[in-house]
């Protein structure tokens, strides 16, 4: 199977009163609408463990350049009405599109059910872009993939062109597009990994790891359930 380099991330609250609605929507026609649409292969919707957003919808595609393609922008101009209801309940959305600049592991052939999401800028220094990537891929997210009960490692770099296109859709909700550079993905078997001891170590023991994860900016974490998930025709 093609690995999918694009990543359609949204993370958003819900009016309480109006999630189960949300849930239904979201299940019966936005995810089967989206990845019907040429080049996506999988929607995966997760709901927070922490003081997050209480959702985070995240696509998985063929390239980020699928979310300016005409089929995509087609489902973006042109919302059904239980869409444009259904995203006018959506409170402080954001959404952002990326590229996939590294990864440890494989799909795993059961969805993970936990996920950490680490959202951060680089060190402000020279190549500070350039370090991170080279510290992620081949120091970083190989020490954190062996860590027991971690299926897959990713990250992805924003597309802040692709990411900012508006359309009508968008002008319902009217998530902002993140300032982040960087997003890594970690598929968990438990939800406590990320607190223990092999992860620590992991994480910070070198040198190098221990002076990146300090010079790291704007670093937010967030830990997610699994909620939902549905895979493109093609891709089952």
């Amino acid at each position: 199977m093609t690995r999918p380099q694009g990543l359609l991330a949204i993370w958003s609250d819900i009016d309480a009163d109006y999630t189960p609605a949300f849930i239904q929507w979201h299940n019966c026609e936005h995810i089967p609408e989206r990845v019907n649409i040429p080049g996506f292969h999988v929607g995966h919707r997760y709901r927070a463990l922490d003081d997050a957003r209480d959702f985070f919808m995240v696509y998985e595609t063929e390239t980020a350049e699928v979310m300016q393609s005409e089929p995509y922008l087609h489902s973006q101009n042109h919302p059904t009405p239980w869409t444009r209801q259904s995203v006018s309940h959506f409170r402080d959305p954001l959404r952002t599109i990326y590229t996939l600049v590294a990864q440890n592991g494989d799909q795993p052939a059961l969805d993970a059910p936990y996920l950490l999401l680490v959202r951060s800028n680089p060190p402000e220094r020279p190549d500070g872009e350039g370090e991170t990537l080279q510290w992620y891929a081949t120091e970083h997210l190989p020490r954190l993939g062996a860590v027991e009960g971690v299926h897959r490692a990713r990250l992805y770099r924003a597309e802040p062109d692709i990411s900012n296109l508006m359309t009508a859709e968008r002008q319902v909700h009217g998530a902002a597009s993140g300032s982040q550079r960087f997003l890594a993905m970690y598929e968990m078997s438990a939800p406590d990994i990320p607190n223990s001891g092999a992860w620590q170590e992991a994480a910070r023991g070198t040198d190098w790891s221990a002076n990146m994860v300090a010079s790291l900016r704007d670093v937010e974490r967030e830990r997610y359930w699994l909620d939902f998930a549905l895979w493109a025709p093609s891709r089952r």
